[in-house]
């Protein structure tokens, strides 16, 4: 067992020095979630104005080559890719980042077509826009 899941065991531990401790800490969570891994989940804002929608994702880390992006239906859009660490882990001291792969599925706040949208990736961000639809009545 590694330093930091001790540390993290005995932070749940003194929280529960009561006769019925493993009672309360078992209705927490369940043994195995205790010292799961933190998983990717990329971040994202979405933002509109009178002619597009935007959405922007945090994908730090993330080589094009390594990233997928799919319209699944015309509201909701799938992004998948995988995060590297830029170091080899046998350097790693402390690590407050998440590495791996990921998948993320948005719902648009409009529907749209693949065609129609515009994808780029700037500084660790992926800017996705498409243009609004606007009805006549």
């Amino acid at each position: 067992m590694d330093i930091e899941k001790m540390r993290k065991w005995l932070e749940i531990t003194n929280d529960y020095r009561e006769s019925n401790f493993w009672s309360n800490v078992l209705k927490q969570k369940h043994p195995d979630e205790f010292f799961k891994e933190e998983t990717c989940k990329p971040k994202f804002d979405i933002y509109q104005n009178e002619t597009y929608n935007f959405i922007i994702i945090e994908i730090p880390g993330v080589n094009q080559e390594d990233l997928s992006i799919n319209l699944i239906s015309n509201t909701h859009l799938k992004i998948n890719g995988k995060i590297k660490p830029i170091l080899p882990l046998e350097m790693e001291m402390r690590r407050e980042r998440v590495y791996g792969e990921f998948e993320r599925v948005i719902e648009l706040p409009e529907a749209t077509q693949a065609h129609l949208m515009n994808i780029q990736i700037y500084n660790g961000l992926l800017h996705i826009s498409y243009p609004r639809k606007f009805h006549n009545y």
